[in-house]
């Protein structure tokens, strides 16, 4: 798989429901397998510490529904604050899942017809990496969702943005600057969590947010924030 097709296919879609099942929030994250273990993996203020979250998998097109696998409440790590004084929540969350679980990206028209099905990847420790600034990195999100209340459904746009070049470590952040003027937060909202994947192939942080003035797309500090996992399965 090239590096255009790990951004386009790697990011899970995660929909929360209210209190009667329609869609009230949009994010995204990606699979990590970790010793023997699988996880789902975004940034924290996606989730926070809610539970009505779950996980896109596919449109079943034998009873036109989609699939999900609902969550529980997401987990979540804290460390001290600079001056020692304080305890911040980490921009970080993971839910485990079970070994084999799968999903897919499944592209479909509004007349329902499936135009592209492809299971999505799951990386491992191998695939996660340090950012550089010689190597380009990219990530993709579903945006932008429009309920269809008589249908009970939703869509979405697929945004899929390449192109960012790494720039500084800041406050525990990741910072990539843009290659053209930022357009604006309602163009990527739904991307927070996606994998930030280099032209290596590398996974070196989850988007987290943006800064329209300073043109920039900063992310979690990856490598650290899986270490806690080891914690978790022990």
């Amino acid at each position: 798989m090239n590096w255009h097709e790990l951004i386009k296919y790697s990011t899970v879609q995660l929909i929360k429901l209210d209190d009667n099942g329609m869609l009230c929030g949009i994010g995204s994250g990606c699979l990590l397998d970790f010793k023997k273990h699988r996880f789902l993996i975004t940034v924290f203020h996606v989730p926070e510490k809610s539970a009505k979250w779950c996980a896109r998998i596919k449109f079943n097109e034998k009873v036109q529904e989609t699939e999900v696998l609902f969550l529980n409440e997401f987990s979540f790590i804290a460390d001290f604050s600079e001056d020692k004084k304080t305890i911040k929540d980490v921009e970080f969350s993971f839910h485990p899942v079970r070994s084999d679980f799968t999903c897919y990206f499944h592209n479909r028209n509004w007349e329902g017809k499936t135009l592209e099905y492809k299971e999505r990847p799951v990386f491992t420790l191998e695939d996660i990496g340090d950012p550089n600034r010689e190597t380009y990195y990219g990530f993709s999100g579903d945006i932008q969702p429009t309920i269809i209340p008589d249908l009970n459904a939703f869509e979405t746009k697929l945004h899929i943005y390449h192109g960012l070049k790494y720039d500084r470590f800041e406050n525990d952040l990741h910072y990539f600057k843009m290659p053209e003027n930022h357009p604006g937060h309602d163009c990527f909202k739904g991307c927070s969590g996606a994998p930030i994947i280099g032209e290596d192939g590398k996974v070196v942080s989850l988007v987290s947010g943006g800064c329209i003035k300073n043109n920039e797309i900063y992310g979690c500090n990856l490598q650290k924030s899986i270490r806690t996992l080891y914690c978790f399965i022990e």
